[in-house]
């Protein structure tokens, strides 16, 4: 261990001199020699040396116990205490400090020898197992991330997984949804259609059969069966093209201010038919509709009664069909009701309500669940003819304007629809 450098503090002048003269002698190199605590840190702080013989005593308050403390917090430089003192309050306080040995005065130049070699190569041991150390807990750290980045890196490609099961899942049920509302399309299209054709193709053949000879009572009787199957088929096809828009998210509202109560009236007597002649393909009823316009009004101005702001295409999609399946599924005779209220809630907006009411076949209620379903049809309709797109149709146009729809029915007496709809503007 021959060329380390060494610091001596030692506060006696001639003892300090003849351990540098020794350790000179043995191929030490001596950094320098203090004589007090402040000193000695000035110069370690300078030279930075492979160990320190301390001197327990030191010229000025500090003593060399307290010096080693500072060496070994600053620097961790190996420290070998010298002192003259073998008492068991002395050791303990040495021990305190761990040092790397100590010599009592007067020692031998051997024993000095011995014990910087000890000290040199228990610091050197230990400063490369604490450098091992560092690295193995350096490289544990590097491995627990790297484990980290891997586990994160699996959980990311769990979830893209489930995911990607998940959107197929959802993809391969809306295909089959897809496939059975097509399945049910082609079966009520082609049911629906197939009545009113054979009314018109046979009311053709008749007109072509008879001619001349076909008098103008039955002529006119045959134009109206072919106008109403006409407009029965017109009224499917607006039906299909209506939800097709809205399943493509393309159906839109467009607000417009009109008068709602001219509006209701113009809509009751496109019902209003004589009796004596056919109503529609779709069912041949009397129809008996009674309007109740404004009769339990919250709402005090009376122009928002009459004037509003809503989509009257829409409204008119949604009255229509309440309306048809109202007569539809009602006795003949039976009276509907469409009743048209104003709502002022305590939050200052504008509602109106419709309300039609039947006192027909009524819903079962194991058929309540899936009323708005497209082309679900209820099981005691019977031969009634319908395409089940009635209801699907109206609950997509109350929820463009933001509306509620909520129905009540009971089997054999009948059924009341009521819709709310937010006033715009």
């Amino acid at each position: 261990m021959v060329g380390e450098r060494i610091v001596i503090v030692e506060d006696e002048s001639v003892v300090a001199l003849s351990i540098r003269l020794r350790l000179e002698s043995a191929q030490f190199c001596v950094a320098g020699v203090a004589d007090s605590g402040k000193s000695a840190i000035a110069l370690i702080s300078e030279t930075l040396p492979d160990l320190v013989l301390m001197d327990i005593r030191l010229k000025g308050s500090q003593t060399g116990i307290q010096v080693a403390e500072t060496i070994q917090e600053r620097w961790n430089i190996p420290v070998i205490y010298l002192t003259g003192y073998a008492d068991d309050a002395t050791l303990q306080q040495l021990k305190q400090t761990s040092p790397y040995g100590y010599l009592l005065k007067p020692f031998e130049p051997t024993e000095l020898y011995t014990a910087i070699s000890i000290a040199l190569d228990h610091h050197h041991a230990q400063t490369s197992l604490q450098a091992l150390n560092t690295v193995l807990e350096r490289r544990v750290q590097e491995r627990t991330q790297e484990l980290e980045l891997t586990n994160q890196r699996l959980q990311t490609e769990i979830i893209e997984r489930q995911r990607a099961e998940t959107d197929a899942l959802q993809a391969l049920k809306k295909e089959r949804e897809l496939n059975d509302l097509k399945s049910r399309f082609i079966t009520t299209a082609s049911h629906e259609f197939r009545t009113p054709l054979s009314i018109v193709l046979t009311s053709a053949e008749l007109l072509e059969r008879l001619g001349t000879d076909c008098t103008e009572e039955r002529r006119s009787r045959y134009f109206s069966k072919i106008r109403e199957a006409v407009r029965s088929m017109t009224t499917i096809l607006t039906d299909l093209l209506t939800l097709g828009k809205a399943s493509a998210g393309t159906l839109e509202l467009h607000t417009t201010s009109f008068d709602l109560e001219k509006f209701c009236h113009s809509l009751l007597s496109d019902f209003q038919v004589d009796s004596s002649k056919p109503v529609g393909a779709a069912y041949q009823r009397q129809r008996s509709l009674v309007l109740d316009y404004d009769r339990y009004s919250t709402d005090a101005d009376q122009a928002s009664r009459t004037q509003v702001e809503l989509d009257p295409e829409l409204l008119g999609l949604i009255l229509m069909n309440l309306l048809n399946n109202a007569i539809k599924y009602s006795p003949d005779g039976n009276e509907v009701r469409l009743a048209v209220d104003f709502i002022l809630t305590e939050d200052n907006s504008a509602w109106v309500l419709f309300r039609v009411q039947d006192h027909g076949i009524g819903i079962p209620p194991e058929d309540m669940p899936r009323l708005f379903e497209s082309f679900h049809r209820a099981k005691n309709v019977d031969t009634i003819p319908g395409t089940g797109l009635g209801l699907a149709i109206v609950h997509q146009c109350v929820k463009l304007h933001g509306g509620e729809i909520q129905v009540e029915s009971e089997l054999g007496q009948g059924t009341t629809v009521t819709v709310t709809l937010p006033l715009q503007g």
